[in-house]
């Protein structure tokens, strides 16, 4: 798995060191635009958590674009989503992805329309959680947990006034999640990922992938 996570790690920075050669080879149409996506809003989707992510899209050509994001993933524990929550004391972690979009059906602003293209993206969490044993001796442990996923991506991005864009878009595609937990003294099964079925603390496995982007964006 420290194989696939660097791999993965690796293509995301390659696709956005790209820009740097975008910028030069294409100096006239220097559009870029700096987004909030409101879906990491939801932290890490599974345990009780928040995120904020950030990033930006930069013109290529004029029928397309590179992207990139960063979000840092918090504690919340007023968070609770019961359809996707896994319960921990606390949650923190980052999330790294790099976009790159074809713009099929222009619209009438730069970068607006109608887009397709590949998206990569990593995340890794470290969780604490408690556990009894032995006649109830509380103990804390951890759970490091690793998210690689692809996804083909489909939106459409529109400005709403001035420099205010909004941009929705649905991927889907393959996750490759593996979890690893120390210092945990019993034995008691973890809890499970929604909708996977997965283990939490351990294990790792391929699964069919969702992924949606609600993003607001200044055009600068």
């Amino acid at each position: 798995m420290k194989k696939r996570t660097f791999i993965i790690f690796c293509s995301v920075f390659y696709m956005a060191s790209m820009l740097a050669t975008a910028q030069n080879d294409h100096k006239s149409n220097k559009y870029c635009i700096i987004k909030y996506d409101l879906i990491s809003l939801l932290g890490d989707q599974v345990t009780n958590s928040m995120g904020v992510k950030l990033g930006f899209e930069l013109a290529l050509q004029d029928d397309r674009s590179l992207g990139a994001d960063l979000m840092y993933i918090f504690p919340c524990s007023t968070c609770g989503q019961s359809y996707t929550t896994v319960k921990t004391e606390k949650t923190k972690g980052f999330m790294l992805s790099a976009e790159y979009r074809f713009y099929l059906f222009r619209g009438k602003h730069p970068l607006s329309g109608f887009h397709l293209g590949p998206q990569l993206e990593y995340q890794f969490t470290r969780s604490e959680m408690n556990e009894t044993y032995d006649n109830g001796i509380l103990n804390t442990y951890q759970v490091y947990r690793n998210l690689g996923a692809t996804h083909a991506m489909a939106g459409y991005q529109f400005r709403v006034t001035g420099p205010l864009y909004f941009n929705p878009a649905l991927g889907v595609g393959l996750r490759y999640i593996s979890s690893r937990n120390e210092n945990k003294k019993g034995d008691d099964p973890g809890q499970h990922e929604f909708p996977y079925n997965k283990d939490f603390e351990t294990g790792a496995k391929w699964f069919p992938s969702i992924t949606i982007n609600i993003k607001i964006g200044l055009k600068l």
